[in-house]
């Protein structure tokens, strides 16, 4: 799976299991069980952890779609209704946090809850999630002979994104587990957007496609300007940075 480029859907039988598909799904349920623990931890129903889902996976679908429109307008300029062809791919994954982040961000406020505190309950899920689906996704770098596990395809080595996201992603899961109370609110998801934003700039390097000082693409530019944004919020944005867990005061 990881070391190989395979198929993207097995036939079993009647039934076409699409690989992408599948660990989405799985994806998707390893992060609600790990939102809803989290939630707990901080008296939140599990209830609202499953409405908040439903509706981030609803709006992030809507945002990833719309930016990589934005991104590649041509083939929908003649072709508008592929638009809603969702099946065969043309997601943007910063479009669709920003769409979910949105609506977190209203239903939040709607039903009373702290957003930030519902975004650093959201964090690691996120994290999590993406590690486990990377695990289906059938992209891969420019070829390579000195590739780290690389991905083979028709003979040829080609540095293995899935596998370079999928070990960074799960690594800023386990980080965002260590700190989820040792953090003042906000703090965790901005700590994710940090980590994840610096990761998938270095990430992208490997995957070609450099339009600005033969170093950066767009996708790295983007995930730059995230990182650096989520940086100066963490060191601007309020006095607390570290809670203690004991006396409950901050700490510099």
């Amino acid at each position: 799976m990881l070391l190989n480029y395979l198929e993207p859907s097995y036939h079993l039988g009647f039934l076409t299991v699409h690989l992408y598909g599948a660990l989405l799904a799985a994806g998707i349920i390893a992060g609600i069980l790990v939102a809803q623990q989290l939630a707990l931890e901080k008296g939140i129903k599990s209830e609202f952890v499953y409405e908040t889902v439903i509706l981030f996976i609803a709006a992030g679908v809507v945002g990833a779609r719309l930016l990589y429109v934005v991104l590649n307008p041509a083939p929908f300029l003649a072709n508008p209704l592929s638009i809603f062809a969702i099946n065969h791919g043309g997601l943007a994954f910063f479009g669709g946090l920003a769409g979910g982040a949105l609506a977190g961000f209203i239903y939040t406020r709607r039903k009373g809850i702290g957003f930030w505190m519902m975004a650093d309950v959201m964090a690691p899920s996120l994290a999590l999630a993406e590690a486990i689906t990377r695990l289906g996704c059938d992209v891969y770098g420019y070829p390579s002979t000195q590739a780290l596990f690389p991905r083979i395809v028709n003979g040829v080595p080609y540095h293995n994104i899935p596998l370079y996201t999928f070990l960074a992603t799960l690594a800023i899961f386990f980080v965002l587990l260590h700190f989820r109370n040792r953090v003042a609110e906000g703090r965790l998801f901005l700590l994710y957007l940090l980590l994840y934003g610096s990761s998938r700039a270095f990430i992208d390097y490997f995957r070609g496609e450099h339009v600005f000082l033969s170093i950066f693409n767009m996708a790295q530019l983007g995930s730059l300007a995230i990182a650096l944004l989520a940086l100066l919020l963490i060191l601007f944005g309020g006095k607390k940075i570290f809670v203690a867990q004991v006396t409950g005061k901050a700490k510099s």
